[in-house]
């Protein structure tokens, strides 16, 4: 299983930070096992041994790549927010506006 989402440098992150006086961060709870495989990618190979996945695996090179470019999608044009693997920072100018964010 390929897949080339590329992963955003941090660098770049830090950048689209300007501006952010407060922050949030939520640490999302196993996030690759919210998404679900299809059926032609869900056969997975370890030591000789096939077995079937229906959740998306920790481990498997391709999940951070995959994960990233779904969570990307969610928050796109969302105003402060910065998703990184897991993390999703939210950024604000003040505590007024973190707060209404995170309504």
């Amino acid at each position: 299983l390929k897949h080339a989402y590329p992963v955003p440098a941090v660098s770049h992150l830090l950048t689209s930070l300007a501006g952010g006086k407060v922050f949030a961060k939520l640490d999302l709870a196993q996030p690759y096992q919210q998404l679900v495989v299809d059926k032609k990618n869900c056969r997975c190979t370890n030591n000789n041994h096939t077995s079937r996945v229906k959740r998306l695996q920790f481990g498997v090179s391709a999940a951070p790549g995959i994960f990233q470019g779904v969570i990307d999608q969610l928050t796109k044009g969302i105003p402060g927010v910065l998703p990184y693997f897991d993390d999703i920072l939210i950024a604000a100018k003040d505590v007024s506006m973190l707060a209404k964010r995170l309504a």
